[in-house]
This record gives C-alpha cells, sequence and structure tokens, in this order.
C-alpha cells in the first residue's frame, strides 16, 4: 500500500510543481470544463448570458465591459484558455456544447461562426493587453 502511495505522490508532486501543457483531451463533465477554462467561463457566463440583450446592445459592449472590468492578468490567461479551448479540436457541434456548458447562451454576431467569434475575441483581447 506504501508503495502505491509513493508512486501518486511522485505524480502529483510532478504534475503540480512542473510546467504544464494543456491535455489535448476534452473534459467530460461540466465541472470539469469550467475548471479547465475559468476565466472562459467568467466571460462567457458573466457577460454573454441569457440576459445578454437586456444589458448590452452589442457583442462589442458587452466584450469591452470584460475587458475594462477584469485584471491584466486574467486577459492574458483568458487568451491562452481560448487558444486551448480551440485547441482541443471540437467539432463546430460540440464546440457549441463545450461553450454553453461555459456559460454561452447567446449566438455569436449575425454571419459569424462561434470558432471564428472566438477567434476574434482573442484577438481583440490580445491588442488590448498588448496595449
Amino acid at each position: 500500500m506504501e508503495s502505491c502511495l509513493a508512486v501518486v505522490r511522485n505524480h502529483l508532486v510532478r504534475f503540480l510543481t512542473g510546467p504544464g501543457t494543456p491535455s489535448r483531451i476534452a473534459p467530460q463533465t461540466s465541472w470539469e470544463w469550467k475548471e479547465r477554462f475559468p476565466e472562459l467561463s467568467h466571460l462567457l457566463g458573466a457577460y454573454f448570458h441569457q440576459d445578454f440583450s437586456h444589458e448590452y446592445s452589442s457583442h462589442k459592449e458587452a466584450l469591452d465591459d470584460y475587458i475594462s472590468g477584469v485584471s491584466p492578468d486574467d486577459l492574458r490567461c483568458v487568451t491562452q484558455e481560448i487558444r486551448d479551448f480551440l485547441g482541443l479540436g471540437e467539432s463546430d457541434q460540440q464546440l457549441k456544447e463545450a461553450a454553453a456548458t461555459l456559460g454561452l447562451r447567446v449566438a455569436p454576431p449575425r454571419g459569424v461562426r462561434l470558432r471564428q467569434w472566438l477567434v476574434d475575441v482573442q484577438g481583440i483581447i490580445a491588442h488590448h493587453v498588448q496595449g
């Protein structure tokens, strides 16, 4: 029993102290999605929620509100999370379901696919961070 625990301990120490590369495996549960992408979940769930049209006149206005209300560290974090999220290689339908799990309740702007909209959001935020 102790030898098993020692093996697990070594794996945990390596995992917690080593530089992590994001898993290419998609999370399976709502909790896993939100744990893996906390800042993206905050962006989508707090700004692009079911009451979006009551609070904002456009996607740009909601995104500007997000950018003005979070720290530069959070902005850098969300750009990386969007990159990792899109890097999972999910189909368009799986991407839509995953984004809904993270809190997205509105469609992207008319004529823009979800994947492209997220790339655009990432670019806008990254540009803002760079100044």
